[in-house]
């Protein structure tokens, strides 16, 4: 298959070109893994908790840890790359 072949709406639709979207594991993404997925040509995902090196106590501090960990991975990728958060009715980490 050419590079091309691969494509279709939802590749389109996301900006990507390859039709690959990484799932969003928490604990286990990081910056540098949620890059080299978009960067070749899939979709990474940040987990909730990429990056963290320790447990975050309290939503101001989680959301300072995400936000370094978007700044980190723009720095790595210029490409698109999706965040993923808890709805406040399924939240294992606090955020309600």
């Amino acid at each position: 298959m050419k590079g091309n072949d691969l494509m279709n709406r939802v590749c389109e639709i996301l900006g990507i070109t390859r039709p690959v979207i990484q799932a969003p594991m928490a604990w286990i993404t990081s910056s540098d893994l949620v890059a080299a997925v978009s960067n070749a040509g899939g979709l990474g995902v940040l987990g909730t908790s990429a990056d963290f090196t320790e447990i975050v106590k309290g939503v101001e501090e989680t959301v300072e840890e995400m936000r370094k960990t978007i700044r980190r991975t723009k720095k790595l990728t210029d490409k698109p790359f999706g965040i993923n958060v808890f709805p406040k009715a399924a939240d294992p980490y606090g955020f309600s």
